[in-house]
């Protein structure tokens, strides 16, 4: 097995990093749907979110009409973040989100709960 060159490695990401798309994301909150057997609005976690909590959410991408280059899609779960058990969240997150972009928006979802617990 042979290794790139640091070089070739540094041009295949300018190319990756040139390929990708430039415009911006407008992320809005997933409506929940109502589940006729529970009586409740519920978003669907496939698992990962255990506890009913308020500060479970999920963050879609839609179509922003002030820029014509941008991409929505309303299924597609960009960022969620959810209870687990007592002080024990989770989050899932994706392009074009970054690590550290989909933390600070989890970590505003505390902005001002955390003094009043």
């Amino acid at each position: 097995m042979e290794c790139p060159s640091v070089q070739e490695t540094w041009e295949n990401s300018l190319k990756v990093k040139s390929l990708k798309q430039t415009g911006s994301t407008v992320l809005k909150n997933k409506a929940p749907r109502w589940h006729e057997h529970l009586q409740c609005w519920c978003l669907n976690f496939h698992g990962r979110v255990t506890v009913a909590s308020v500060k479970n959410f999920q963050l879609v991408a839609t179509a922003n009409p002030s820029h014509p280059d941008s991409v929505g899609d309303e299924e597609t779960v960009l960022l969620q973040f959810g209870k687990v058990d007592n002080d024990i969240f989770t989050m899932d997150y994706s392009q074009p989100l970054s690590a550290f972009q989909a933390f600070a928006i989890c970590l505003s979802n505390f902005g001002t709960k955390l003094a009043c617990e």
